[in-house]
């Protein structure tokens, strides 16, 4: 599938880059296939928005673990716990909102390519403002501590801050863009059935 919505003139591409584009259509059409079948009840904006929410429940574990981890060892649990829920939540959202967000350019009408890049956009922000609140938070603690050192597990909470808000971040853009997910339309689901017989 060659991307129409590429700025990169066609004769300036890369050969290397085109068969990677080629590689993530293919890889995407796999995807699409071997998860079309499941969660049917979940295809739709509702089912979508479900996600989204299963999500920003595991979001909300790993910000409490990160504010655990300036008091306490124990934030490992919760901070594990969060990763693995976030990483099932997005392969839950990959499934159930077709993958827009990580999908390439060539497998997306234009309409999904506009919520991608929308949704890009906003989530890059956003993870652009998250990233300063650990170096506030370390210049804070520095300023408070002037005298003394920065007590260790100060230095080690916001590290973990750093990596939560960071995968926090990450997640958004396919947040956003299952967010927006619309329901399917009964006709185009009909004449599929029709030309699958």
């Amino acid at each position: 599938m060659s991307d129409q919505y590429s700025t990169i003139p066609a004769n300036a591409t890369p050969a290397l880059w085109l068969r990677y584009d080629e590689w993530r259509a293919a890889r995407h059409v796999k995807f699409q296939q071997r998860h079309a079948h499941l969660l049917p009840g979940w295809h739709n904006r509702r089912g979508a928005r479900r996600a989204v929410c299963i999500l920003a429940v595991n979001v909300a574990l790993l910000l409490t673990s990160a504010a655990l981890s300036f008091f306490t060892q124990w934030f490992f649990v919760p901070f594990v716990l969060g990763v693995a829920g976030a990483l099932a939540s997005m392969y839950l959202l990959r499934v159930v909102s077709g993958s827009v967000a990580d999908a390439p350019s060539a497998a997306l009408d234009e309409i999904q390519l506009a919520q991608r890049h929308t949704a890009r956009s906003m989530g890059f922000g956003i993870l652009v403002a998250l990233m300063f609140i650990p170096y506030f938070l370390l210049i804070g603690f520095y300023t408070v501590y002037v005298d003394d050192a920065v007590p260790a597990q100060f230095v080690y909470g916001c590290a973990v801050t750093l990596v939560t808000l960071l995968v926090s971040g990450s997640v958004f853009p396919t947040a956003l863009a299952a967010w927006w997910t619309t329901d399917p339309d009964i006709d185009d689901d009909s004449a599929t059935e029709r030309t699958a017989r």
